[in-house]
């Protein structure tokens, strides 16, 4: 939450932009009334929802809740931390940084990873210039020729060699005046008797692996002698962490931007015979492994992801896998199915662009995919196979909200399996059964999908809650005197409200848009959606005090009756397990809530 520059400076570098100007570089964006409006570059939408108010300096999604001031917009486009959005806005109207307020940590901190950028660019360039000019890369620099990787395209990758010497690149950083602790953080070297400290990298074709500002991180490197294992990873360090990271993002990213789109492959050859063929939206998983933080990277800059894993049974279960963590990051997902036993490299190297193409264009989206491994699993002919196939496919068909969608998968369903669209639409009218129920389908009623970022905190009544209690610090007292300062369902609006008590603090009267003010541009997204949600959807004007009593009542209701659905829950397991004495403990905790809770209506008038 702690930002590593003053409040001041920060007010200094957002107060010489223009929101518009900025965002406007990103979307198009369009005059509305006093605001401007545009189509989300954070969810896939056809009507635009997204508005930017050059008023408030805030921009808000009404469709997926994403929100902020400038800086949350740079955070969020670009993947930013909360330090590098203020420096990059600060470059960009000529503001210098060089002597902004930083804590001792934070400036200690910083330093020390700009260390370790340093020594790893200067790793990058030993193992590439060992690569093209030295005698010991020959049979790496012959390894790529066979592999069809042009000088240029090595160059462009920084592609480099670690020879089998022992020492040779700790020797070399070393000589640069890096300590051996730092080569030894930076990943780059390992104990090795009776060496000592020796290159953790030995014989091996290396891959410098950068983040999406093109800084280098971590490196892979394969192996050319046979030895296992077959590729080698830089180890966990300060910078690189191998499950957040995608290879070539760095590279890919206007391509994805410009398209909406990108094409994930497992591996660094995949990647780099695609770049090299003309296909500037694709990036390598770092294995086959996919992470749901890869997928949330992906969901920064693409709205839909085509996964191009390898035609064998390894990469196919890595596909599996990768639909659903995509799916779940809320990314459109297509599958592009290359020739059996092939893997993008051989297919582009036999093919070409054109073809891959192709495939790209045709691939299957994710319900097609499902309903075709259903069918190729099952005997269709066969009542048990039809019924498995059902059982497979129904849960995902169910989740397709659009129903012309629906239907077109309806259909393709019965045309592969005989069971007539009627029956399948019967079957996905029924929900599951709420009658008759366990402790465990109880449990679940209470699950609900995560949702949108920007929607995650607060219901309608306590945002209004929450706008009373920016407003007035007399309605902020009085509701943390009904309901206590702990209030609020949401760690986002509990902690909001927690600052807002200590800046009263400080200064008493704060509140409305200057209160707004000093809330946003803080480095929280939570807190920026938030304010940006109250102050174009329902502004942060006055509040009638009235109003508020009532909705302190129903959320004192509403609360109740959560407590009440959870000991309905703990009851159910209670009665499962014969337990009988706290059977009968939890039925008097529920009739006393149902008394407070006919209180409360009572007094509401009800």
């Amino acid at each position: 939450m702690t930002a590593a520059f003053s409040q001041e400076v920060i007010d200094e570098v957002k107060d010489r932009v223009d929101i518009v100007e900025i965002i406007g570089s990103y979307v198009r964006l369009k005059k509305s009334g006093r605001n401007y409006v545009g189509l989300c570059p954070f969810h896939k939408e056809k009507t635009p929802s997204f508005t930017v108010s050059p008023d408030k300096q805030m921009f808000y999604c009404f469709g997926c809740g994403a929100g902020g001031d400038v800086l949350a917009f740079l955070m969020k486009q670009d993947g930013l931390s909360f330090p590098e959005a203020v420096k990059t806005l600060a470059a960009r109207v000529g503001i210098d940084l060089a002597g902004a307020e930083e804590s001792p940590a934070a400036k200690r901190q910083r330093e020390w990873k700009e260390r370790l950028y340093q020594l790893g660019a200067i790793a990058a360039s030993f193992y590439y210039r060992l690569l093209m000019r030295h005698p010991v890369g020959a049979a790496a620099r012959l390894y790529l020729q066979q592999r069809g990787v042009k000088g240029e395209t090595a160059r462009l990758f920084e592609l480099g060699y670690a020879p089998d010497t022992g020492t040779a690149l700790v020797d070399y950083l070393r000589r640069q005046g890096f300590t051996p602790r730092d080569i030894d953080q930076a990943g780059l070297s390992a104990s090795r008797p009776p060496l000592g400290t020796a290159d953790r990298f030995r014989g091996r074709l290396m891959f410098p692996i950068k983040d999406s500002r093109g800084r280098v991180i971590g490196f892979g490197g394969r192996t050319l002698s046979g030895g296992q294992p077959k590729y080698l990873n830089s180890p966990e360090t300060v910078l690189f962490h191998k499950g957040r990271h995608l290879y070539g993002l760095h590279l890919a990213l206007p391509g994805i931007r410009r398209k909406g789109q990108a094409i994930l492959v497992e591996g660094y050859m995949d990647m780099i015979a695609a770049w090299q063929h003309g296909i500037d939206n694709v990036v390598a998983s770092l294995g086959t492994a996919l992470t749901p933080e890869q997928a949330r990277e992906l969901k920064k800059y693409a709205r839909e992801v085509i996964i191009a894993y390898d035609a064998d049974s390894a990469g196919e279960a890595a596909t599996l896998r990768g639909l659903d963590i995509l799916a779940a990051a809320g990314l459109q997902v297509r599958v592009l199915q290359l020739p059996e036993g092939k893997d993008p490299d051989e297919f582009l190297a036999a093919r070409g662009a054109a073809a891959f193409q192709e495939l790209v264009e045709t691939s299957q989206s994710l319900m097609e995919f499902r309903i075709n491994k259903a069918v190729a699993a099952h005997d269709p002919t066969r009542p048990l196979g039809r019924k498995a196939i059902m059982a497979a496919v129904l849960p995902s068909l169910q989740q397709v909200k659009d129903v012309v969608e629906q239907e077109a998968y309806v259909r393709l369903l019965s045309r592969h399996t005989g069971i007539s669209e009627a029956a399948i639409l019967k079957a996905l009218s029924q929900p599951p059964a709420r009658h008759g129920r366990t402790g465990k389908a109880i449990e679940k009623e209470g699950r609900k999908e995560d949702p949108a970022p920007g929607k995650r905190a607060g219901n309608p009544g306590e945002l209004f809650l929450l706008q009373a209690y920016l407003s007035s610090p007399g309605l902020a007292a009085g509701i943390d005197g009904e309901l206590g300062e702990d209030w609020g369902d949401s760690p986002a609006i509990q902690s909001l409200t927690a600052f807002v008590r200590e800046k009263r603090r400080e200064a008493p009267e704060l509140a409305g848009p200057s209160l707004a003010r000093v809330l946003t541009g803080r480095g929280v997204p939570e807190w920026d959606a938030l304010i940006a949600r109250l102050t174009l959807a329902d502004g942060l004007g006055p509040v009638q005090e009235q109003a508020v009593k009532k909705a302190i009542l129903l959320y004192k209701l509403q609360r109740l009756q959560k407590q009440e659905r959870e000991i309905r829950i703990a009851l159910a397991r209670a009665e499962n397990s014969g337990a009988t004495g706290r059977v009968q403990e939890l039925q008097e905790q529920i009739f006393h809530l149902q008394q407070t809770i006919k209180a409360i209506k009572s007094g509401r008038g009800e």
